[in-house]
């Protein structure tokens, strides 16, 4: 199989979301405290260092931590090596199709290497509007969200995209 030029792009793109997710996680390690926050625009969006065991939400955080690696580490795995292979060796060679699987594979990179490596993420990003705080994420959880929206799209209305 030939890798070709979208492909490589592709790999590129994934490590620079990979990187700059891992950068800002770093940053905030080292100078926000645990738990605590600086108000960036009060009453609206702070950043935060807090530490998510779990995924989205803390969803599956109460589980034993041996058996949260593995269900999370494992489907983390299996979708980067999936979504890795469809952007080097996929029929569709389509920017906008590479584009979405690349932000979605560096920010899947970006988590999977922090629960490996830590047993946990770190979420930065925190928005509230009066009662409602939305939890606090990160860049990765960004990229994922961004790269599912552009699949989305593009599945929607593909044809319409040009292949550049």
């Amino acid at each position: 199989m030939k890798i070709g030029k979208h492909g490589l792009k592709g790999v590129s793109l994934i490590l620079l979301f990979f990187i700059l997710d891992y950068f800002t996680k770093l940053y905030i390690s080292e100078h926000i405290p645990l738990n605590g926050g600086i108000s960036i625009i009060e009453g609206f969006f702070n950043i935060v260092n807090v530490r998510n065991t779990g995924v989205a939400f803390g969803v599956f955080a109460h589980l034993p931590e041996n058996l949260r690696l593995l269900l999370l580490g494992g489907v983390s795995l299996v979708v980067f090596v999936v979504v890795l292979y469809l952007v080097l060796f996929g029929r569709d060679r389509n920017i906008a199709f590479i584009l979405g699987l690349s932000f979605l594979a560096g920010g899947d990179l970006g988590n999977l290497y922090d629960r490996i490596f830590k047993g946990y993420v770190v979420d930065f990003l925190d928005f509230h509007i009066s009662r409602y705080h939305y939890p606090a994420f990160n860049l990765a959880d960004s990229f994922i969200t961004i790269g599912l929206f552009i699949l989305i799209v593009y599945k929607m209305v593909g044809s319409k995209f040009k292949n550049v």
